[in-house]
């Protein structure tokens, strides 16, 4: 066998194998890049059940909210003698749209366990950017009631520091 022979041999045998190599990798790129996608996919619905959940139950814990801002608001504006004003009018037209708003954001999370099974990566994407928007709604919501409720035990401390200096006069 001369090396020229030799040579081709040597030259047909490394060829197969990085054929074979090649195809395995390809392989093995694309069953790597469903694996990935699949998981991609299954972050999506975790992330979209938790949202789905948080939002539910923040949106649930509104009605309570809602029902002590309101007591709240209305015991200082009597106390102040402010229930007939523009200022508590105002607030609760907030407040009435806010309703409206929970009732809507209640319609949408109305079932937190949605089966997200079937759903493609697209659809999930757009899901989660939807509960985004959802729960930045709610947390707004929750976060003025909280002030407002806030604001109103502040001026509890002020109306009892004027009645006790009163009494001290």
């Amino acid at each position: 066998m001369t090396n020229t022979d030799l040579l081709s041999y040597v030259g047909v045998i490394t060829g197969v194998i990085g054929a074979v190599t090649g195809i395995a990798g390809a392989i093995m790129g694309y069953l790597s890049y469903r694996k990935a996608g699949a998981i991609k996919s299954l972050e999506l619905r975790l992330e979209l059940m938790k949202v789905g959940v948080e939002v539910f139950q923040k949106a649930n814990d509104l009605d309570a909210l809602f029902a002590r801002a309101k007591h709240s608001r209305d015991a200082v504006a009597a106390a102040t003698g402010m229930y007939k004003s523009g200022a508590r009018e105002k607030w609760m037209q907030q407040f009435a749209a806010d309703e409206e708003s929970l009732a809507t954001i209640n319609e949408a999370v109305d079932d937190p366990n949605v089966d997200y099974s079937k759903s493609t990566l697209p659809q999930l994407e757009k899901a989660t950017g939807e509960l985004h928007a959802l729960r930045v709604i709610v947390e707004g919501i929750s976060g003025r009631y909280v002030a407002s409720i806030n604001e109103d035990d502040r001026s509890r401390e002020f109306l009892r520091d004027q009645a006790h200096a009163r009494a001290d006069h």
